[in-house]
């Protein structure tokens, strides 16, 4: 790109007219146009840094469309959506289709509970009537925060909060699938979520009359 400046001609600088502009060429300095009115040159420049800015600022948006989430954004955008009275505005996340469970949790888990729903609509059962994500049927959730710590394709995820006015816990563990990040795991004190699914496969493996 050629520089556009104001020049004073000095010893040893030599001058080349071409297509009528003064052609300055100055030792160890290049070429540099004379003649060429101040404010057209702050014109270019002005015109020149608008672009630049407006590549980098291209730049970033296409990066963050295409950049994948970080394991604590995964988590914070399902939480926020308990953030609040379930019976009011904080409704939680809809898990009432196969794709909505796969969206959410690993393709090990996604299969216990869309196994656990093939007799029935996929997330009706699922945690015996209690919301998996917070592990209640209700609730009133304030206070809300979200820690994750990644470790390779694997992170821990812990969601504190206020339930109705009482401090609580949840451990979520994640595992990344392709570039996403999926739930593995969530435990609320000393039930998981996939302990329940185990006993409730053992029940029903118990009540079958093949068993008996």
């Amino acid at each position: 790109m050629i520089a556009l400046k104001a020049v004073v001609s000095k010893p040893g600088h030599s001058v080349h007219v071409t297509n009528g502009l003064k052609v300055l060429v100055a030792p160890g300095q290049g070429a540099f146009i004379a003649g060429v009115p101040m404010n057209f040159r702050n014109a270019i420049i002005r015109f020149m840094l608008a672009l630049s800015f407006a590549f980098l600022l291209t730049a970033d948006l296409a990066y963050a469309r295409v950049a994948p989430p970080t394991a604590k954004s995964f988590l914070t955008t399902i939480y926020q959506a308990y953030n609040g009275n379930s019976a009011q505005s904080a409704k939680g996340i809809a898990l009432d289709d196969a794709d909505a469970i796969r969206r959410y949790f690993s393709p090990g888990l996604a299969s216990l509970i869309l196994d656990d729903s093939a007799a029935g609509r996929p997330g009706d059962a699922i945690v015996l009537g209690s919301d998996p994500f917070v592990g209640h049927e209700s609730w009133d959730i304030a206070d809300l925060s979200v820690e994750v710590k990644e470790v390779g394709a694997k992170a821990i995820g812990t969601i504190s909060f206020t339930n109705f006015g009482k401090p609580e816990k949840v451990v979520v563990e994640l595992l990344k699938v392709g570039a996403d990040w999926r739930i593995a795991e969530i435990k609320w004190g000393p039930l998981t979520l996939r302990s329940i699914y185990r006993e409730k496969c053992q029940a029903a493996l118990d009540a079958s009359p093949i068993a008996k």
